[in-house]
Order: structure tokens, then C-alpha cells, then sequence
């Protein structure tokens, strides 16, 4: 009778540890991800994404043949790796006219046939610039997240190759936010680069970043979905990155349970006087301004509600860390 208690309590273990030991290393590898402490965000960033080739991009005159967004595979015959190839091997051909050119366009090869005018350098680039606000860095190995704004690229995978340099911005340039359409905030790119991009998916984009140029170093404790509440809580936003960052009231109206990473975490309406005033309401630019509830960061904006731009939607911080 003891010997079968035994073996049935041996089984019993021997099950409790196969279900759990996974769910422990996961838990244990998540943790891992999430930093108790960070630098807290808020600045204006140009990205600069690189493109997987040289890509065709003119917005002041429309080629007969090329389409924006063409991946420049060959000239003649050549592999094309940078736009100096492009000159290298456009000005040795002897043809004016009937340059062969493989281009990659909606993830189809296509074979054209142009005129020397019509591949000039200027019209390619190796990279493609938008927008994007600082939402933490993590002060023990100096790496970040940032949430990204929308990138109007056909087959954006096929395009982007998902690395690239950032920028610090200053001089911004603000358009409020009306009842009939959405502001928007820009900025100058400052001379150097900041840091680079390594990672980039629906959560944001992670990289590596260069602290020394922040003067404003706050550092938040980092909060758990789970604790998040409906009430009150700021959003912060740096205007030009040289005057500090500013802590707007907003209200959480809504908070959604996820148990699961989810982009659309929580609902929060602006209730401050002064970002009323000043914005008309959130701007396209300010996606991944963080979000701090009880002095701690909880999420960053992740969209406006279009027909209401005092209405947001924030991504919880937990998610943004683990992805």
C-alpha cells in the first residue's frame, strides 16, 4: 500500500513539474525583458529605415516607367549595392537611351528598359525618413523603444529592412489639431545620429541610443499591465528636447485586461487647459509619448481616436518591453 503511494505521488510530481518548470522559464525569461527602472521619454525623433536595396523615390516627377518604391536590383547587368553604383555604372554605359534595369516592384522582378535620364542618383535612396517619439531607455544597457508612425509603403517587409539610425529633433513644427482634421507635429534633424534601430514590429522600434545628448534624465519606476487603473495619469511630452518635458492630465476612462500583447490597452481622454490650447488636441508625431499613472510609467500613446482628437488609446509598457 505505501510502496503504490509511493509511485503515485512520484507520478503526481513528476507531472506538477513537467506542467510548471515551462511556465517558470517563460515567466523567468519574460522578467528578464522588462526593466524595473527607465529613463523616461518623451522627445521627438527622425528615423531614418534603411531599404533592403536602392529604392526609387521621386515625389517631383513621375517616370514613364519607374514607380516610387521600385527596389533597383541591376543596371546593365550590374549589381546595384548603393547609389554610387548607380553613377558608376550609368555614366560608363555607352547607351543614352535602352539601359537595361532589373527593378523588385510588389515582390515581382521587372525588367525595364530606360534612358540615361530617367536613373539619375538623385532619384534613389537608401533609406526612408518618418517620425517617431522616444518612449524609454533603459539606463543599465543603454537601449530603447520608440513607438513609430505610420509608414504609408507598399509591401512595407519587402521594402524595409527593419534597421536604421535615429535622430534627435528640435525646431518643431506644429500644426493644431481642428474638429475637421487631424495636427500634426514635425521637427529638424540634428546633424548626428543618436543611436540605431535593430527591431522593428507593431509594438515600436527597438534599438541602441547614445544618452549624452539628453539633458532631462528622469528615471520611472515600470509598471505591469495588471496595475494599471481607470483615473488619473499624464502624458508627457518634451516640446524641443531643450526645455525639459512637460506633464499633461489626462483621465483613463478604460482600461482593457490582456493577458496577451495587444497594441489597444487602454482609452484616456486629454483634460488638460493648456494641451487644449496649445495642440487642439493629439497630433499625428506624438505617438509613444509615455504615460505615468502614480509615478510610474504605464504605456505610451499608441493612436488617436480620428473623430475625437482629445481621445487616445495607449499601448501598456509591459508589451512594448516584451516584444
Amino acid at each position: 500500500m505505501k510502496t503504490s503511494f509511493r509511485v503515485s505521488l512520484k507520478i503526481f510530481l513528476i507531472i506538477l513539474l513537467v506542467v510548471l518548470f515551462p511556465t517558470c522559464i517563460h515567466s523567468m525569461q519574460k522578467n528578464e525583458k522588462i526593466p524595473s527602472e527607465v529613463i523616461l521619454g518623451g522627445e521627438l525623433l527622425q528615423v531614418n529605415m534603411n531599404t533592403n536595396k536602392v529604392m526609387y523615390y521621386n515625389v517631383e516627377e513621375n517616370s514613364e516607367q519607374l514607380q516610387n518604391y521600385d527596389l533597383l536590383c541591376k543596371v546593365d547587368g550590374k549589381t546595384i549595392k548603393n547609389r554610387d553604383d548607380i553613377f558608376k555604372y550609368v555614366s560608363k554605359s555607352k547607351k543614352s537611351e535602352s539601359i537595361e534595369v532589373l527593378v523588385l516592384r510588389n515582390n515581382e522582378y521587372e525588367t525595364l528598359y530606360l534612358n540615361k535620364k530617367d536613373i539619375s542618383p538623385s532619384h534613389f535612396t537608401e533609406y526612408i525618413p518618418f517620425c517617431a517619439t522616444l518612449t524609454y531607455i533603459n539606463p543599465k544597457d543603454n537601449t530603447f523603444g520608440a513607438v513609430a508612425h505610420n509608414i504609408k509603403v507598399p509591401n512595407l517587409d519587402n521594402v524595409l529592412s527593419k534597421k536604421g539610425e535615429i535622430y534627435l529633433c528640435n525646431m518643431l513644427e506644429i500644426k493644431r489639431s481642428t474638429k475637421s482634421e487631424l495636427g500634426s507635429i514635425h521637427g529638424k534633424m540634428k546633424d548626428n545620429p543618436q543611436g540605431k534601430i535593430t527591431r522593428v514590429n507593431e509594438f515600436g522600434a527597438k534599438g541602441n541610443i547614445n544618452i549624452s545628448g539628453f539633458k532631462d534624465k528622469q528615471i520611472y519606476e515600470v509598471s505591469r499591465a495588471k496595475d494599471v487603473k481607470i483615473g488619473n495619469a499624464s502624458l508627457v511630452i518634451s516640446n524641443t528636447g531643450e526645455d525639459g518635458k512637460h506633464f499633461y492630465d489626462i483621465n483613463i476612462t478604460k482600461v482593457n485586461k490582456q493577458y496577451e500583447a495587444s497594441t489597444q490597452g487602454f482609452e484616456f481622454e486629454i483634460t488638460d487647459k493648456e494641451f487644449l490650447k496649445q495642440y487642439g488636441g493629439i497630433l499625428q508625431g506624438m505617438s509613444g509619448s509615455p504615460i505615468i499613472q502614480n509615478g510610474k510609467i504605464i504605456g505610451a500613446l499608441s493612436h488617436v481616436i480620428s473623430t475625437n482628437s482629445s481621445n487616445g488609446i495607449g499601448l501598456y509598457i509591459e508589451w512594448m518591453m516584451e516584444k
